[in-house]
Protein backbone atom coordinates (compact mmCIF):
# COMPACT_ATOMS: atom_id res chain seq x y z
CA UNK A 1 0.00 0.00 0.00
CA UNK A 2 1.39 3.37 -1.07
CA UNK A 3 1.16 6.09 1.57
CA UNK A 4 0.08 9.41 -0.01
CA UNK A 5 2.36 12.40 0.32
CA UNK A 6 1.30 14.33 3.45
CA UNK A 7 -0.68 17.52 3.02
CA UNK A 8 -0.20 18.80 6.57
CA UNK A 9 3.23 20.48 6.14
CA UNK A 10 2.07 22.65 3.24
CA UNK A 11 -1.31 23.51 4.79
CA UNK A 12 0.19 24.27 8.22
CA UNK A 13 2.89 26.48 6.68
CA UNK A 14 0.28 28.47 4.78
CA UNK A 15 -1.78 28.88 7.94
CA UNK A 16 1.26 30.27 9.76
CA UNK A 17 1.87 32.82 6.99
CA UNK A 18 -1.64 34.24 6.89
CA UNK A 19 -2.85 33.91 10.48
CA UNK A 20 -4.11 37.16 11.95
CA UNK A 21 -3.50 38.33 15.52
CA UNK A 22 -6.34 39.31 17.82
CA UNK A 23 -4.24 42.06 19.37
CA UNK A 24 -3.79 43.71 15.96
CA UNK A 25 -7.52 44.32 15.49
CA UNK A 26 -8.63 47.96 15.55
CA UNK A 27 -10.27 47.79 18.98
CA UNK A 28 -9.86 51.53 19.44
CA UNK A 29 -12.36 52.12 16.62
CA UNK A 30 -15.16 50.18 18.33
CA UNK A 31 -18.37 52.17 17.95
CA UNK A 32 -21.08 51.03 20.37
CA UNK A 33 -23.63 53.37 18.78
CA UNK A 34 -23.49 51.30 15.58
CA UNK A 35 -24.22 47.98 17.29
CA UNK A 36 -27.98 47.77 17.87
CA UNK A 37 -29.72 44.92 19.79
CA UNK A 38 -30.49 43.04 16.56
CA UNK A 39 -26.82 42.98 15.58
CA UNK A 40 -25.71 41.96 19.08
CA UNK A 41 -28.24 39.11 19.16
CA UNK A 42 -27.16 37.83 15.76
CA UNK A 43 -23.44 37.92 16.61
CA UNK A 44 -24.14 36.07 19.86
CA UNK A 45 -25.94 33.37 17.87
CA UNK A 46 -23.04 33.18 15.39
CA UNK A 47 -20.60 32.73 18.27
CA UNK A 48 -22.84 30.03 19.74
CA UNK A 49 -22.81 28.09 16.47
CA UNK A 50 -19.00 28.33 16.30
CA UNK A 51 -18.60 26.60 19.67
CA UNK A 52 -19.31 23.19 18.11
CA UNK A 53 -15.66 23.11 17.03
CA UNK A 54 -14.75 21.49 20.35
CA UNK A 55 -17.04 18.49 19.82
CA UNK A 56 -16.33 18.24 16.10
CA UNK A 57 -12.57 18.05 16.75
CA UNK A 58 -13.07 15.16 19.16
CA UNK A 59 -15.08 13.31 16.53
CA UNK A 60 -12.57 13.98 13.78
CA UNK A 61 -9.79 12.55 15.95
CA UNK A 62 -11.90 9.50 16.78
CA UNK A 63 -13.36 8.77 13.34
CA UNK A 64 -10.13 9.46 11.42
CA UNK A 65 -7.79 8.00 14.06
CA UNK A 66 -5.77 6.06 11.48
CA UNK A 67 -5.08 9.08 9.24
CA UNK A 68 -2.06 10.69 10.90
CA UNK A 69 -1.75 13.46 8.33
CA UNK A 70 -5.38 14.58 8.48
CA UNK A 71 -5.57 14.47 12.27
CA UNK A 72 -2.42 16.61 12.44
CA UNK A 73 -4.18 19.19 10.30
CA UNK A 74 -7.25 19.03 12.55
CA UNK A 75 -5.05 20.44 15.33
CA UNK A 76 -4.55 23.56 13.18
CA UNK A 77 -8.22 23.70 12.24
CA UNK A 78 -9.24 23.36 15.89
CA UNK A 79 -6.97 26.19 16.98
CA UNK A 80 -8.08 28.58 14.25
CA UNK A 81 -11.78 27.76 14.56
CA UNK A 82 -11.65 28.17 18.33
CA UNK A 83 -10.47 31.76 17.81
CA UNK A 84 -13.69 32.60 15.96
CA UNK A 85 -16.11 32.42 18.91
CA UNK A 86 -13.38 33.80 21.15
CA UNK A 87 -13.00 37.02 19.17
CA UNK A 88 -16.75 37.40 18.62
CA UNK A 89 -17.41 37.01 22.34
CA UNK A 90 -14.62 39.49 23.07
CA UNK A 91 -16.34 41.98 20.75
CA UNK A 92 -19.66 41.36 22.50
CA UNK A 93 -18.04 41.69 25.93
CA UNK A 94 -16.69 45.11 25.06
CA UNK A 95 -20.26 46.11 24.25
CA UNK A 96 -21.64 44.81 27.52
CA UNK A 97 -22.88 41.38 26.38
CA UNK A 98 -21.45 38.63 28.58
CA UNK A 99 -21.89 34.85 28.46
CA UNK A 100 -21.28 32.21 31.12
CA UNK A 101 -19.95 28.67 31.20
CA UNK A 102 -23.42 27.22 30.58
CA UNK A 103 -23.58 29.08 27.28
CA UNK A 104 -20.17 27.74 26.25
CA UNK A 105 -20.98 24.13 27.16
CA UNK A 106 -24.40 24.19 25.50
CA UNK A 107 -22.85 25.56 22.32
CA UNK A 108 -20.53 22.57 22.07
CA UNK A 109 -23.38 20.14 21.44
CA UNK A 110 -23.69 18.97 17.85
CA UNK A 111 -25.07 16.10 15.79
CA UNK A 112 -23.05 12.94 15.24
CA UNK A 113 -20.94 12.57 12.10
CA UNK A 114 -22.24 10.42 9.27
CA UNK A 115 -20.65 7.00 8.78
CA UNK A 116 -19.10 7.93 5.44
CA UNK A 117 -15.71 9.60 5.78
CA UNK A 118 -16.09 11.12 2.33
CA UNK A 119 -19.52 12.41 3.30
CA UNK A 120 -18.03 14.03 6.42
CA UNK A 121 -15.26 15.74 4.45
CA UNK A 122 -17.62 17.01 1.76
CA UNK A 123 -20.04 18.28 4.40
CA UNK A 124 -17.22 20.38 5.80
CA UNK A 125 -16.14 21.65 2.38
CA UNK A 126 -19.66 22.97 1.83
CA UNK A 127 -20.19 24.30 5.34
CA UNK A 128 -16.91 26.21 5.28
CA UNK A 129 -17.82 27.73 1.92
CA UNK A 130 -21.21 28.83 3.24
CA UNK A 131 -19.65 30.20 6.44
CA UNK A 132 -17.02 32.11 4.46
CA UNK A 133 -19.73 33.74 2.37
CA UNK A 134 -21.78 34.60 5.47
CA UNK A 135 -18.83 36.27 7.17
CA UNK A 136 -17.82 38.10 4.00
CA UNK A 137 -21.27 39.63 3.75
CA UNK A 138 -21.28 40.43 7.46
CA UNK A 139 -17.96 42.22 6.95
CA UNK A 140 -19.23 44.06 3.90
CA UNK A 141 -22.46 45.24 5.51
CA UNK A 142 -21.77 45.52 9.24
CA UNK A 143 -22.39 49.07 10.47
CA UNK A 144 -19.85 48.53 13.26
CA UNK A 145 -16.26 48.79 11.90
CA UNK A 146 -14.46 46.40 14.27
CA UNK A 147 -17.03 43.67 13.64
CA UNK A 148 -16.55 44.22 9.91
CA UNK A 149 -12.79 43.74 10.34
CA UNK A 150 -13.27 40.60 12.43
CA UNK A 151 -15.74 39.13 9.95
CA UNK A 152 -13.37 39.56 7.01
CA UNK A 153 -10.58 37.77 8.86
CA UNK A 154 -12.88 34.88 9.75
CA UNK A 155 -14.21 34.74 6.18
CA UNK A 156 -10.67 34.23 4.90
CA UNK A 157 -10.08 31.49 7.49
CA UNK A 158 -13.23 29.65 6.46
CA UNK A 159 -12.38 29.84 2.76
CA UNK A 160 -8.93 28.40 3.43
CA UNK A 161 -10.44 25.65 5.59
CA UNK A 162 -12.84 24.74 2.79
CA UNK A 163 -9.89 24.35 0.43
CA UNK A 164 -8.05 22.18 2.97
CA UNK A 165 -11.00 19.86 3.51
CA UNK A 166 -11.30 19.65 -0.28
CA UNK A 167 -7.64 18.65 -0.54
CA UNK A 168 -8.17 15.82 1.92
CA UNK A 169 -11.35 14.69 0.17
CA UNK A 170 -9.50 14.66 -3.15
CA UNK A 171 -6.64 12.65 -1.67
CA UNK A 172 -9.09 10.17 -0.16
CA UNK A 173 -10.87 9.70 -3.48
CA UNK A 174 -7.59 9.21 -5.36
CA UNK A 175 -6.59 6.44 -2.95
CA UNK A 176 -10.03 4.94 -2.36
CA UNK A 177 -10.65 1.20 -2.56
CA UNK A 178 -14.25 2.03 -3.52
CA UNK A 179 -14.10 5.29 -5.48
CA UNK A 180 -17.61 5.01 -6.91
CA UNK A 181 -19.07 4.61 -3.43
CA UNK A 182 -17.17 7.67 -2.24
CA UNK A 183 -18.21 9.70 -5.29
CA UNK A 184 -21.82 8.78 -4.69
CA UNK A 185 -21.57 9.77 -1.02
CA UNK A 186 -20.12 13.13 -2.03
CA UNK A 187 -23.04 13.77 -4.38
CA UNK A 188 -25.60 12.71 -1.76
CA UNK A 189 -24.23 15.27 0.69
CA UNK A 190 -24.24 18.01 -1.93
CA UNK A 191 -27.82 17.22 -2.91
CA UNK A 192 -29.08 17.07 0.68
CA UNK A 193 -27.41 20.34 1.66
CA UNK A 194 -29.18 22.38 -0.99
CA UNK A 195 -32.33 20.36 -1.83
CA UNK A 196 -33.26 18.77 1.50
CA UNK A 197 -31.76 21.42 3.74
CA UNK A 198 -33.92 20.68 6.78
CA UNK A 199 -32.27 17.25 7.07
CA UNK A 200 -28.72 18.64 7.34
CA UNK A 201 -27.71 18.69 11.01
CA UNK A 202 -24.74 21.02 10.81
CA UNK A 203 -24.26 24.17 12.94
CA UNK A 204 -23.87 26.46 9.92
CA UNK A 205 -27.14 25.22 8.47
CA UNK A 206 -28.91 25.25 11.83
CA UNK A 207 -27.84 28.88 12.34
CA UNK A 208 -29.62 29.84 9.12
CA UNK A 209 -32.75 28.06 10.29
CA UNK A 210 -32.78 29.80 13.67
CA UNK A 211 -32.23 33.27 12.25
CA UNK A 212 -34.87 32.91 9.54
CA UNK A 213 -37.50 31.97 12.12
CA UNK A 214 -36.29 34.21 14.94
CA UNK A 215 -37.40 37.75 15.83
CA UNK A 216 -34.02 39.26 15.01
CA UNK A 217 -34.07 38.16 11.37
CA UNK A 218 -33.90 41.57 9.74
CA UNK A 219 -32.27 43.58 6.98
CA UNK A 220 -28.67 42.70 7.85
CA UNK A 221 -29.39 38.97 7.86
CA UNK A 222 -31.00 39.38 4.47
CA UNK A 223 -27.81 40.98 3.17
CA UNK A 224 -25.73 38.16 4.65
CA UNK A 225 -27.87 35.59 2.86
CA UNK A 226 -28.35 37.52 -0.35
CA UNK A 227 -25.79 35.58 -2.42
CA UNK A 228 -26.68 32.12 -1.11
CA UNK A 229 -27.59 31.11 -4.67
CA UNK A 230 -24.05 31.96 -5.80
CA UNK A 231 -22.57 29.93 -2.94
CA UNK A 232 -24.74 27.02 -4.06
CA UNK A 233 -23.39 27.30 -7.62
CA UNK A 234 -19.78 27.46 -6.39
CA UNK A 235 -20.28 24.45 -4.13
CA UNK A 236 -21.82 22.48 -6.99
CA UNK A 237 -18.87 23.27 -9.25
CA UNK A 238 -16.33 22.40 -6.56
CA UNK A 239 -17.86 19.05 -5.63
CA UNK A 240 -18.41 18.39 -9.34
CA UNK A 241 -14.67 18.90 -9.86
CA UNK A 242 -13.99 16.52 -6.98
CA UNK A 243 -16.04 13.68 -8.47
CA UNK A 244 -15.19 14.48 -12.10
CA UNK A 245 -18.66 15.49 -13.25
CA UNK A 246 -20.06 18.79 -14.56
CA UNK A 247 -22.49 20.05 -11.90
CA UNK A 248 -23.98 23.51 -12.21
CA UNK A 249 -26.91 23.02 -9.81
CA UNK A 250 -28.42 20.31 -7.57
CA UNK A 251 -30.70 19.12 -10.38
CA UNK A 252 -27.59 17.96 -12.27
CA UNK A 253 -26.81 15.54 -9.45
CA UNK A 254 -30.00 13.55 -10.00
CA UNK A 255 -29.35 13.53 -13.75
CA UNK A 256 -25.89 12.03 -13.24
CA UNK A 257 -27.24 9.43 -10.84
CA UNK A 258 -30.13 8.48 -13.12
CA UNK A 259 -27.83 8.18 -16.12
CA UNK A 260 -25.64 5.77 -14.23
CA UNK A 261 -22.61 8.05 -14.33
CA UNK A 262 -22.06 7.31 -10.66
CA UNK A 263 -22.52 3.65 -9.82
Amino acid sequence: MTIPEPLFPRLAEKAERVRWKMEDLSWGKLDAAKADPELLAMVKDIAFSELTTYTASQRFLKDFWDDADFTQWISVWFYEETRHPQVLLKWLGRLGVEVDGKFLLKGRGTAAFMKSRMGTLVTNVISEMVASSNYFNLGAHSPEPVLAEIAMHISNDEARHASSFYSYAKRMLENSAQPEVDRRDALKVLYMWFQENDRVKHPVNEFHGRRQSGPEAGLLLGKIQQDYAEVKRRACRRIGNLVGLPIANPEDILRHLRNGEVA
